[in-house]
Protein backbone atom coordinates (compact mmCIF):
# COMPACT_ATOMS: atom_id res chain seq x y z
CA UNK A 1 0.00 0.00 0.00
CA UNK A 2 1.40 3.45 -0.58
CA UNK A 3 2.57 5.96 1.79
CA UNK A 4 1.90 9.31 2.19
CA UNK A 5 5.29 11.23 3.03
CA UNK A 6 6.23 9.08 6.35
CA UNK A 7 2.27 8.00 7.03
CA UNK A 8 1.80 4.35 6.10
CA UNK A 9 -2.37 3.72 6.05
CA UNK A 10 -3.63 0.97 7.53
CA UNK A 11 -5.24 -1.76 5.27
CA UNK A 12 -8.55 -2.04 6.29
CA UNK A 13 -9.74 -5.58 7.59
CA UNK A 14 -12.81 -7.74 6.29
CA UNK A 15 -14.87 -6.66 9.66
CA UNK A 16 -13.93 -2.91 8.77
CA UNK A 17 -15.13 -3.10 5.10
CA UNK A 18 -19.01 -4.84 6.33
CA UNK A 19 -19.15 -2.30 9.42
CA UNK A 20 -18.70 0.53 6.56
CA UNK A 21 -20.80 -1.03 3.66
CA UNK A 22 -23.71 -1.96 6.52
CA UNK A 23 -26.90 0.32 6.04
CA UNK A 24 -29.33 0.93 3.17
CA UNK A 25 -28.06 2.66 0.00
CA UNK A 26 -29.52 3.14 -3.25
CA UNK A 27 -27.87 1.40 -6.30
CA UNK A 28 -26.20 4.22 -8.02
CA UNK A 29 -26.44 4.34 -11.97
CA UNK A 30 -23.64 5.18 -14.36
CA UNK A 31 -23.59 8.78 -15.47
CA UNK A 32 -23.51 9.95 -19.08
CA UNK A 33 -22.07 12.49 -20.11
CA UNK A 34 -19.49 12.60 -17.18
CA UNK A 35 -19.97 14.82 -14.62
CA UNK A 36 -17.43 16.87 -12.74
CA UNK A 37 -13.25 19.44 -13.18
CA UNK A 38 -11.07 16.84 -13.90
CA UNK A 39 -11.33 13.98 -16.03
CA UNK A 40 -8.57 11.72 -14.59
CA UNK A 41 -10.19 11.34 -11.13
CA UNK A 42 -13.33 9.55 -12.58
CA UNK A 43 -14.74 7.00 -11.16
CA UNK A 44 -14.94 4.03 -14.14
CA UNK A 45 -17.21 1.80 -11.70
CA UNK A 46 -19.46 2.31 -8.00
CA UNK A 47 -16.70 3.87 -5.66
CA UNK A 48 -17.27 3.92 -2.02
CA UNK A 49 -14.64 6.38 -0.67
CA UNK A 50 -13.82 6.45 3.21
CA UNK A 51 -12.93 10.37 4.64
CA UNK A 52 -10.79 9.07 7.20
CA UNK A 53 -10.63 11.75 9.73
CA UNK A 54 -7.66 12.86 11.23
CA UNK A 55 -5.57 10.20 10.34
CA UNK A 56 -2.20 11.92 10.93
CA UNK A 57 -3.04 12.61 14.62
CA UNK A 58 -1.57 15.89 14.78
CA UNK A 59 -4.37 17.76 16.07
CA UNK A 60 -5.74 19.22 12.54
CA UNK A 61 -8.80 18.62 10.17
CA UNK A 62 -6.83 16.17 8.00
CA UNK A 63 -8.61 13.50 5.97
CA UNK A 64 -7.05 10.65 4.02
CA UNK A 65 -9.72 9.36 1.14
CA UNK A 66 -9.85 5.74 0.54
CA UNK A 67 -11.11 3.36 -1.98
CA UNK A 68 -13.23 1.24 1.05
CA UNK A 69 -12.91 -1.88 -1.54
CA UNK A 70 -9.07 -1.65 -2.00
CA UNK A 71 -7.70 0.63 0.89
CA UNK A 72 -5.94 2.33 -1.60
CA UNK A 73 -5.41 6.42 -1.00
CA UNK A 74 -7.24 8.56 -3.65
CA UNK A 75 -6.63 11.74 -2.45
CA UNK A 76 -5.60 13.76 0.27
CA UNK A 77 -7.10 16.89 2.63
CA UNK A 78 -4.83 19.03 4.32
CA UNK A 79 -5.52 22.06 7.05
CA UNK A 80 -4.37 25.01 4.99
CA UNK A 81 -3.08 27.03 7.78
CA UNK A 82 -2.40 29.81 4.87
CA UNK A 83 -6.00 30.67 4.45
CA UNK A 84 -7.09 30.27 7.80
CA UNK A 85 -8.87 28.06 10.13
CA UNK A 86 -10.98 26.79 7.84
CA UNK A 87 -8.95 26.12 4.73
CA UNK A 88 -8.15 23.02 3.17
CA UNK A 89 -6.65 21.85 0.13
CA UNK A 90 -6.85 18.16 -1.65
CA UNK A 91 -4.29 16.46 -3.07
CA UNK A 92 -3.60 14.00 -5.14
CA UNK A 93 -1.41 10.60 -3.88
CA UNK A 94 1.50 13.06 -5.40
CA UNK A 95 0.94 15.77 -3.36
CA UNK A 96 -0.45 17.76 -6.40
CA UNK A 97 -2.93 20.32 -5.65
CA UNK A 98 -6.52 19.89 -7.01
CA UNK A 99 -8.87 22.24 -4.62
CA UNK A 100 -7.95 24.40 -2.29
CA UNK A 101 -11.20 25.52 -0.03
CA UNK A 102 -11.74 28.52 1.74
CA UNK A 103 -14.59 30.03 3.95
CA UNK A 104 -15.93 33.40 3.11
CA UNK A 105 -18.36 34.99 4.86
CA UNK A 106 -20.51 37.40 3.04
CA UNK A 107 -24.60 37.78 3.88
CA UNK A 108 -24.17 34.05 4.98
CA UNK A 109 -21.48 31.21 5.36
CA UNK A 110 -19.85 30.56 1.78
CA UNK A 111 -16.99 28.14 0.88
CA UNK A 112 -15.45 28.02 -2.29
CA UNK A 113 -13.06 26.27 -4.22
CA UNK A 114 -10.06 27.51 -6.59
CA UNK A 115 -7.67 24.95 -8.50
CA UNK A 116 -4.09 25.83 -8.86
CA UNK A 117 -4.76 28.64 -10.85
CA UNK A 118 -6.84 30.59 -8.25
CA UNK A 119 -9.87 30.11 -10.68
CA UNK A 120 -13.19 29.39 -8.70
CA UNK A 121 -14.67 25.46 -9.37
CA UNK A 122 -16.75 25.42 -6.62
CA UNK A 123 -19.19 27.52 -4.12
CA UNK A 124 -21.13 26.50 -1.47
CA UNK A 125 -23.64 28.28 0.30
CA UNK A 126 -26.28 28.54 3.25
CA UNK A 127 -29.73 28.59 1.62
CA UNK A 128 -32.00 30.77 3.24
CA UNK A 129 -33.84 27.56 4.83
CA UNK A 130 -33.94 25.81 8.05
CA UNK A 131 -31.64 22.64 9.16
CA UNK A 132 -28.31 22.37 7.38
CA UNK A 133 -29.86 23.64 3.95
CA UNK A 134 -27.11 24.17 1.75
CA UNK A 135 -26.85 24.64 -2.34
CA UNK A 136 -23.23 24.14 -4.18
CA UNK A 137 -22.51 25.18 -7.99
CA UNK A 138 -19.54 23.72 -9.86
CA UNK A 139 -18.35 24.36 -13.65
CA UNK A 140 -18.56 21.28 -15.32
CA UNK A 141 -15.29 20.38 -17.56
CA UNK A 142 -17.70 18.14 -20.13
CA UNK A 143 -20.26 20.87 -20.78
CA UNK A 144 -18.36 23.99 -20.13
CA UNK A 145 -21.06 25.20 -18.30
CA UNK A 146 -22.28 26.00 -14.47
CA UNK A 147 -24.61 22.70 -12.41
CA UNK A 148 -26.04 23.23 -9.51
CA UNK A 149 -26.04 20.77 -6.87
CA UNK A 150 -28.98 19.67 -4.77
CA UNK A 151 -29.03 17.61 -1.49
CA UNK A 152 -31.87 15.37 -0.44
CA UNK A 153 -31.50 14.44 2.95
CA UNK A 154 -29.65 16.54 6.16
CA UNK A 155 -25.98 16.43 7.15
CA UNK A 156 -26.47 16.95 11.10
CA UNK A 157 -28.17 13.46 10.61
CA UNK A 158 -25.32 11.91 9.30
CA UNK A 159 -26.60 10.97 5.83
CA UNK A 160 -27.56 12.53 2.36
CA UNK A 161 -28.00 11.95 -0.93
CA UNK A 162 -26.09 14.42 -3.65
CA UNK A 163 -28.44 15.13 -6.47
CA UNK A 164 -27.62 16.81 -10.13
CA UNK A 165 -30.59 19.80 -9.96
CA UNK A 166 -32.85 18.25 -12.55
CA UNK A 167 -30.54 15.30 -12.89
CA UNK A 168 -29.35 12.27 -11.73
CA UNK A 169 -28.24 10.77 -8.21
CA UNK A 170 -24.33 11.14 -8.32
CA UNK A 171 -23.30 10.30 -4.51
CA UNK A 172 -24.63 9.30 -1.13
CA UNK A 173 -23.01 10.35 1.68
CA UNK A 174 -22.97 9.16 5.64
CA UNK A 175 -20.95 9.03 8.61
CA UNK A 176 -21.05 6.61 11.57
CA UNK A 177 -17.94 6.39 14.21
CA UNK A 178 -16.47 2.79 13.92
CA UNK A 179 -14.39 0.94 16.16
CA UNK A 180 -11.34 -0.85 13.85
CA UNK A 181 -7.41 -0.62 13.73
CA UNK A 182 -6.30 2.35 11.48
CA UNK A 183 -9.48 4.24 12.03
CA UNK A 184 -9.72 7.10 14.85
CA UNK A 185 -12.18 5.84 17.42
CA UNK A 186 -12.56 10.01 18.57
CA UNK A 187 -13.77 10.94 15.02
CA UNK A 188 -16.28 9.81 12.66
CA UNK A 189 -15.46 8.28 9.48
CA UNK A 190 -17.43 9.27 6.34
CA UNK A 191 -18.99 7.24 3.98
CA UNK A 192 -19.20 8.05 0.27
CA UNK A 193 -20.38 6.23 -2.75
CA UNK A 194 -20.15 7.77 -5.94
CA UNK A 195 -21.88 6.63 -9.23
CA UNK A 196 -19.68 5.85 -12.04
CA UNK A 197 -18.63 9.08 -14.55
CA UNK A 198 -18.83 11.18 -11.18
CA UNK A 199 -15.29 13.00 -10.10
CA UNK A 200 -14.22 11.69 -6.91
CA UNK A 201 -11.99 14.92 -6.51
CA UNK A 202 -15.05 16.76 -6.71
CA UNK A 203 -17.32 15.00 -4.65
CA UNK A 204 -14.86 15.13 -1.75
CA UNK A 205 -14.70 18.41 -2.09
CA UNK A 206 -18.25 18.98 -1.92
CA UNK A 207 -18.45 17.05 1.03
CA UNK A 208 -15.82 18.62 3.25
CA UNK A 209 -17.49 22.02 2.28
CA UNK A 210 -20.97 20.70 3.46
CA UNK A 211 -19.67 19.30 6.58
CA UNK A 212 -17.79 22.13 7.54
CA UNK A 213 -20.98 24.03 7.30
CA UNK A 214 -22.88 22.08 9.04
CA UNK A 215 -20.72 22.49 11.57
CA UNK A 216 -20.03 25.75 11.58
CA UNK A 217 -24.06 26.28 11.38
CA UNK A 218 -24.78 23.95 14.18
CA UNK A 219 -22.16 25.51 16.33
CA UNK A 220 -23.95 28.88 15.95
CA UNK A 221 -27.09 27.43 16.90
CA UNK A 222 -25.80 25.76 20.13
CA UNK A 223 -24.44 29.03 20.72
CA UNK A 224 -27.87 31.02 20.39
CA UNK A 225 -29.47 28.45 22.48
CA UNK A 226 -26.96 28.37 25.44
CA UNK A 227 -27.51 32.32 25.15
CA UNK A 228 -31.22 32.30 25.05
CA UNK A 229 -31.59 30.03 28.05
CA UNK A 230 -28.78 32.41 30.14
CA UNK A 231 -31.36 35.30 29.51
CA UNK A 232 -34.05 32.74 30.88
CA UNK A 233 -32.65 32.28 33.77
CA UNK A 234 -31.63 36.11 34.02
CA UNK A 235 -34.96 36.99 34.10
CA UNK A 236 -36.31 34.23 35.96
CA UNK A 237 -33.86 35.04 38.64
CA UNK A 238 -35.27 38.49 38.40
CA UNK A 239 -38.54 37.30 39.09
CA UNK A 240 -37.97 35.25 42.01
CA UNK A 241 -35.97 38.16 43.86
CA UNK A 242 -38.85 40.37 43.37
CA UNK A 243 -40.81 37.80 45.48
Amino acid sequence: MASIGSFIPVPFSETTIASLKAGPAQPLHGVSPAVGVYSNHLANKPTSLVLQSNPFENGGEDFLIRDLDSGEVQLVCRTNTASGKHGKVITDVDGNILVSLKSKIALSKSFVGEDINGKEILKVKKKFALGSAFEASFHDAQSSKSKSIQLRGDFWLGSADILIVSGPLIAQFSRRKVESKGLNPNKETYIVNVAPGVDLALITAICICFEDASKLEKGKIEKEYKEMQIDVNFLLGIKDGSK
